[in-house]
């Protein structure tokens, strides 16, 4: 399949949310995403997947949370309406790519979002979030806290 895949962007403002975290053009980090999709043998339904760009993508901000972590917290970050789990700190600079989305048809892929940093599973207050997937990111958010700066989340 070596036709070129359109990319259309469902949320905008959600992937306005992390343009700070990227290190190259955006259109560039979709260039690396649409080759990937367009690598891709399954044209149908969503795909969620993370991949290493040829050079840095940007800031990944994830945290592992041990038994003596402390400081992490819920809130909204700043344009999202709903609270994530969260910790204050330093991102780490990344050549992984997310890509989340769906194929509307096998030439049109549907961008959810894309962000510089690992695959991770729906919040676990996302309204989209199937209900046999609540287990599995019941056990990661409790244990997963997204960095940020003071500045990136409403008190």
């Amino acid at each position: 399949m070596n036709e070129t895949i359109t990319i259309i962007m469902r949320d905008e403002a959600h992937l306005r949310a992390h343009l700070g975290d990227f290190a190259v053009p955006l259109e560039e980090a979709l260039g690396w995403a649409r080759q990937r999709l367009q690598a891709s043998k399954r044209r149908e339904g969503w795909e969620h997947f993370d991949f290493e760009a040829p050079k840095r993508a940007g800031l990944g901000g994830l945290r592992t949370l041990r038994p003596w972590t402390r400081g992490d917290f819920w809130a909204r970050r700043r344009g999202r309406s709903l609270p994530s789990h969260l910790i204050v700190g330093k991102k780490s600079p990344t050549r992984r790519l997310c890509v989340w989305g769906f194929w509307r048809s096998d030439k049109v892929f549907v961008l959810h979002t894309l962000y510089p940093g690992r695959r991770a599973p729906r919040e676990i207050h996302d309204p989209e979030l199937p209900l046999a997937e609540l287990p599995a990111a019941l056990r990661f958010w409790t244990r997963h806290a997204i960095v940020v700066a003071p500045s990136e989340w409403e008190s």
